[in-house]
């Protein structure tokens, strides 16, 4: 975070509180596409709306009327209220005085009530949050008593705690305060987690709970400034639509995004040539309902799990789904509008070997395939070099308006957004075969010249 952001964030802040109405939200994002949930916040909430965008997060205010919009968004994973703001002047020295620093400001600073009422009223949760001190006691009393776990929630092999709707009136809230860290401090995450947990529960008398809690309080301390979160998605929102995940299934919100490249239009016939799972047509029925949506893969268990997720999802009717070969799409000249795909990055899916020769001809097909002038192609690629060669291949098809450094999966990949020239096809396929005729007679005089 750099200073003016840092400024920035305080003083919006600043205005939260000002009005009991308005609310301090951060989402995270992921990173790479942080633009794009900007232009979605402002398109859905207001144009003029003020956004701190920091990496992998954007920070802005609400008024309470308008968090149905904000948990509406497609671009975004998480999403938080902003409980607290503040710096703090660090000795970096003595652990035990810059710890009692946390103490000593959720005791006699911190105000959560604001920000706890809107947690409850958002998430559903029916419990207590402000429990007295006989109620804690004897709910605390029969925990070491009976010495019982609740099963956490498991999703999907990861634990998020509890889903706060789930909870019966006579509960306490359970908690779990997690600490993130960024600077050099004379203590460590889990010191400031532990600090800050104690104090709210002696505060508020919340019970602790590490797996099955009800709320998680994100504390992110970069440098010498903390932010508190309150966690209102009990589950990420990239989770959607997929209920049948392959080995390299794109996150919905990374589908999205992509989309929002392409600036769909209504009636856009969108195609996905390596759709795998189906995520990226599932995203694009849902969020472009009005464009024509066409879903293909090569590999026949790709379009088996394709079907199951649009089965799942309810919109199969709305998809077609081809069996292909994105080298001989079976497609007319000029016909789509715009094509969005998760190239294979030679990791998880793929080779690099066989992407230089796959990459130069998926992207002459789709010369070939996509309307002069009109079309768009939004592509992901980690094999950077594979993609480079086949865009000087078929250069004069597509035009570069844009590239996007993004992190997938902890690998950064880069998303190319192409538009189609105005060369016709027809123009471009004699080239093609000059080149391939060079290729031929340099192999011919090569063995003539160096018979084996």
């Amino acid at each position: 975070m750099n200073t003016n952001n840092e400024l920035d964030l305080q003083k919006l802040f600043v205005e939260s509180l000002a009005n009991d109405n308005v609310f301090m939200v951060a989402t995270t994002v992921d990173t790479g596409f942080e633009w794009q949930a900007v232009d979605e916040c402002r398109e859905k909430l207001d144009k003029n709306i003020k956004i701190v965008k920091e990496r992998g997060k954007i920070f802005f205010n609400v008024y309470w009327n308008q968090f149905a919009q904000v948990q509406e968004m497609r671009s975004i994973d998480n999403v938080f209220i902003v409980a607290d703001v503040r710096k703090f002047e660090f000795t970096e020295t003595s652990k035990k005085d810059d710890l009692q620093l946390f103490k000593d400001t959720v005791h006699n600073d911190m105000k959560l009530e604001k920000c706890l009422n809107a947690w409850k009223r958002i998430t559903g949760f029916q419990g207590k949050i402000y429990p007295t001190a006989e109620e804690y006691n004897s709910v605390e009393k029969d925990r070491k008593l009976s010495n019982t776990v609740v099963e956490s929630t498991t999703v999907r092999g990861r634990k998020r705690g509890q889903d706060p709707a789930d909870a019966k009136e006579d509960e306490i809230l359970r908690y779990r305060v997690t600490c993130e860290r960024t600077g050099k401090h004379s203590f460590e995450s889990a010191d400031v987690a532990r600090v800050i947990g104690g104090e709210l529960q002696d505060k508020y008398l919340w019970l602790v709970d590490l797996s099955t809690y009800y709320l998680e309080i994100l504390c992110k301390l970069v440098n010498n400034e903390l932010v508190t979160h309150l966690r209102v998605t009990h589950e990420s929102k990239h989770r959607r639509n997929i209920t049948c995940f392959g080995p390299t299934t794109l996150r919905a919100t990374v589908c999205y995004n992509l989309l929002r490249l392409a600036h769909p239009n209504p009636g856009d016939i969108i195609i996905d040539p390596m759709c795998g799972g189906g995520s990226i047509p599932i995203e694009a029925v849902l969020a472009y309902s009005h464009a024509y949506v066409i879903g293909g893969d090569i590999h026949p268990k790709a379009i088996l799990r394709a079907k199951s997720n649009f089965d799942a999802s309810s919109i199969a009717s709305k998809i077609d789904l081809l069996h292909w070969n994105v080298t001989q799409l079976p497609l007319k000249d000029s016909l789509v509008d715009i094509v969005v795909a998760d190239m294979p990055f030679g990791k998880r899916s793929g080779r690099m070997t066989d992407n230089r020769i796959l990459y130069k001809e998926f992207l002459t097909e789709l010369g070939r395939v996509m309307k002069p002038l009109k079309g768009r192609a939004v592509l992901l690629t980690y094999d950077r070099r594979s993609f480079s060669v086949a865009l000087q291949t078929a250069g004069d098809l597509f035009r570069v308006t844009k590239t996007l450094g993004v992190n997938i999966g902890g690998l950064q990949a880069v998303v190319y957004v192409l538009l189609r020239t105005d060369i016709p096809y027809e123009q471009f396929k004699p080239r093609i075969y000059k080149h391939a005729l060079r290729k031929s007679l340099r192999v011919f005089w090569c063995k003539k010249t160096n018979p084996c």
